[in-house]
């Protein structure tokens, strides 16, 4: 509910951000994630932590079916916003630094086609750390720290073209701690010593915008640059026009917190530290470009504005160990109704007519009542109990949440809620892992897990429910669905090493198709209409970037 940065921040987080990362873990990657995990994540279940993986072999037997991109021992492979380049590091070095996750590598950048080509070196010294490697929406350049230096947590800002082979990488910066393109992915923001400077991709020239900066962010429509100071400068939020950098930035209000800009990027709400309730922010509201903060509620926590950006929800009067009341009002501002008590979380639906939320939540046990109120004056409808996450449906008709039951005998359990319905249905009994498919025609899930969730059955319901779930597989471990929902890769974790297979399921025709043997996961989607996959092998004398032909 909180807003989400579009840019990365390096430090901040670092070591839950490359946990997450290590394990693979992403919203599109369906039922790697545990019982208390929306369905989301690549990796293995929650709980599972502590089991021990096989120790390393030396490579499947049939390891390296798919096309070579690039031999070598590779890690961080990740696909460019279109899908048609990849980038990875080769032998990458755990930092010789006391303190640092043990996931953090630093190693040589290389970018290649999906669809096979000659790999070209980017760079030097490359970090694996979010933040330190980013792509323009456009995909046309990639945004990488060289030389990084995990102490002070920054490196050379480096801007090398994907579509061009001969154009040879720029150097912007030699201290950048953070990056971010533009939505339009034609200017840049960077902070380099502290100092943030703006200017036109691919080089500049860049305009020294203001100090003591930590991040800033752009608003949807490009227009203004927001700009988040450093504790040492009061931590405050500023703006400044992009297309007049060298005006002085306006400030908003120091000692700020988070803060969100409206979809359509004519408001922004932010926190400010609260001197009524210690410990706690209170929150503001303005117009862009007015820039004329007025103060909406007071001990607020958690903050959003709905996706058509008519709504802005928000908690009100929370104490230190105790949540607020979700109040919803209209995103110009004025008084909001009360739709829960002590509620931590919440969501709009994705078309802006209802909200998800959990009320009355327990910190401890990390969970709360299952709440529904449609806009603008529906009545919340509590709908389920010990409730740790929900997920809306894409077109926001049905709302997918796990429940804990304690009898007869525990159990997380999948439920489902249509709106306007008169209750909840179970979906399946002990799931790890859920989402809706493209176009909300099927929930999935993993269930019947083994292997300390490294094996479970992958299963599907038909949206109307018209019956019970059935079963597409048995035994995957990871899954994402193709953009159509069409294809699902899945991978299998093997008996034999910490590695897995790799394979893709057509929903249509019930088709299904090994591609590879031995991988490393994540596996992605790539290529175009998400025609390819492609995947790290790490062991054996197959090592290396593969891409294969996405179908069964």
């Amino acid at each position: 509910m909180m807003r989400m940065r579009q840019g990365r921040l390096l430090g901040a987080g670092l070591v839950a951000a490359l946990v997450m990362a290590g394990a693979g873990c992403k919203k599109s990657d369906g039922g790697g994630g545990g019982a208390a995990s929306p369905g989301a994540g690549g990796g293995a279940a929650q709980g599972s932590a502590a089991a021990s993986a096989p120790a390393p072999s030396r490579g499947a037997p049939g390891a390296g079916q798919g096309l070579l991109l690039a031999a070598g021992r590779a890690a961080d492979l990740r696909v460019t916003p279109d899908g048609q380049y990849a980038t990875f590091l080769l032998n990458g070095q755990k930092p010789r630094l006391d303190g640092v996750p043990p996931q953090m590598l630093l190693g040589e950048l290389h970018g290649v086609p999906v669809a096979g080509g000659e790999p070209r070196k980017l760079g030097e010294g490359v970090t694996n750390v979010p933040g330190g490697l980013l792509y323009t929406p456009d995909s046309k350049y990639a945004l990488f720290l060289t030389g990084y230096n995990p102490a002070s947590q920054s490196g050379a800002l480096t801007v090398a073209s994907l579509v061009d082979a001969k154009a040879e990488p720029t150097v912007l910066g030699t201290a950048v701690s953070y990056m971010l393109p533009s939505p339009d992915g034609s200017r840049l923001a960077f902070v380099d010593a502290g100092r943030l400077k703006l200017g036109a991709l691919p080089s500049g020239p860049f305009t020294e915008v203001a100090g003591e900066v930590s991040t800033a962010q752009f608003t949807p429509d490009g227009k203004t640059l927001l700009i988040k100071r450093r504790l040492s400068a009061a931590g405050g939020l500023a703006a400044v026009s992009v297309e007049k950098p060298e005006e002085a930035p306006r400030k908003l209000a120091d000692q700020v917190g988070d803060y969100a800009v409206s979809p359509d990027g004519k408001r922004v709400a932010f926190q400010v530290r609260s001197e009524s309730v210690r410990g706690l922010y209170d929150l503001f509201l303005t117009e862009l470009p007015a820039l004329k903060p007025q103060r909406l509620a007071v001990a607020s926590s958690a903050f959003a504005f709905s996706p058509d950006g008519k709504w802005l929800g928000r908690t009100e009067n929370g104490k230190p160990d105790v949540p607020g009341d979700l109040y919803v009002g209209p995103a110009a501002g004025g008084a909001g109704r009360k739709l829960g008590e002590r509620v931590e979380k919440f969501s709009f639906s994705p078309d802006s007519q209802a909200v998800g939320f959990l009320e009355k939540y327990d910190s401890t046990a990390g969970a709360g009542l299952m709440a529904v109120a449609s806009l603008p004056d529906g009545v919340t409808k509590q709908v389920g109990g010990r409730v740790p996450n929900f997920i809306w449906g894409s077109d926001g008709r049905y709302v997918a949440f796990l429940s804990r039951f304690l009898k007869p005998e525990y159990s997380v359990d999948l439920m489902l809620y249509p709106l306007g319905a008169e209750k909840a249905e179970k979906v399946h009994r002990g799931v790890f892992g859920y989402g809706f498919m493209p176009g909300n025609t099927r929930v999935v899930f993993r269930s019947n897990c083994i292997r300390n969730g490294r094996a479970c059955d992958f299963k599907a319901l038909d949206l109307p429910r018209t019956g019970e779930p059935q079963t597409w597989m048995q035994g995957i471990f990871s899954y994402k669905l193709s953009s159509d929902g069409q294809r699902v890769l899945v991978t299998y974790a093997r008996m034999d090493s910490d590695t897995y297979d790799v394979a893709v399921y057509d929903v249509k025709t019930q088709a299904r198709k090994t591609l590879d043997q031995g991988v490393q996961v994540p596996v992605s989607f790539a290529g175009k209409d998400d025609s390819r996959a492609v995947y790290i092998i790490g062991q054996g004398p197959k090592a290396g970037v593969y891409s294969v032909a996405a179908v069964p």
